[in-house]
């Protein structure tokens, strides 16, 4: 009895994607700029998709002092064309987003930081992943404030506006996050100007 033994090529293995390390995510820091932040349209959304996922890693990521992180905004990731987005700890994607109007409101400040206005401040230590090895710092915060932003839709669209009001830790988590993206650093005020 004779055996056909078939001339058949061995197949390749597939490649599988890497599994990104502790490092691989470290290494997307980017050091502390001024860049201005663009407004996500439609067109912005493959990107943004792609690299909330590496943002919602990192903040599980150690990184000098601090072993995570509540939330990761883009221009702390890259300095080429931020967008104005940022990703939370709990899985939130946070599109364009504003404050709308915090506790004491009587100006159109951005920011607690730079506000002398408001008489409704927080006053709590915060750190920030941008300056791992840096100290904690007193940070002013508005303890409520009002947020007007866009999400993603299920479909992986942009959302229509949306307003939330905050206050206690969420409130302080977004409005560090949006002074990122407004490129204010919460080292700023130990200067009294810019974050060298």
């Amino acid at each position: 009895m004779e055996s056909t033994i078939q001339n058949k090529q061995p197949e390749e293995p597939k490649q599988q994607k890497k599994q990104l390390t502790r490092q691989d995510y470290l290494k997307r820091y980017v050091k502390p700029h001024r860049k201005k932040c663009h407004t996500v349209k439609e067109e912005h959304l493959p990107r943004l998709i792609k690299e909330a996922h590496i943002m919602y890693n990192l903040c599980f990521t150690q990184r000098g002092k601090y072993p995570s992180a509540f939330a990761i905004a883009h221009p702390q990731i890259t300095k080429k064309k931020p967008l104005r987005f940022f990703v939370t700890a709990k899985q939130e994607i946070i599109i364009n987003p504003i404050i709308k109007q915090h506790t004491g409101s009587i100006c159109d400040c951005q920011s607690a930081i730079n506000c002398t206005h408001s008489k409704h401040f927080s006053y709590e230590n915060e750190g920030c992943m941008t300056f791992p090895d840096r100290l904690l710092i007193t940070v002013p915060r508005w303890i409520k404030c009002e947020v007007e932003f866009n999400t993603l839709k299920k479909d992986g669209s942009l959302s229509e506006r949306m307003t939330k009001n905050l206050s206690g830790k969420e409130a302080r988590i977004f409005q560090h996050e949006i002074d990122h993206l407004n490129f204010i650093y919460i080292y700023d005020i130990e200067k009294g100007g810019e974050t060298k």
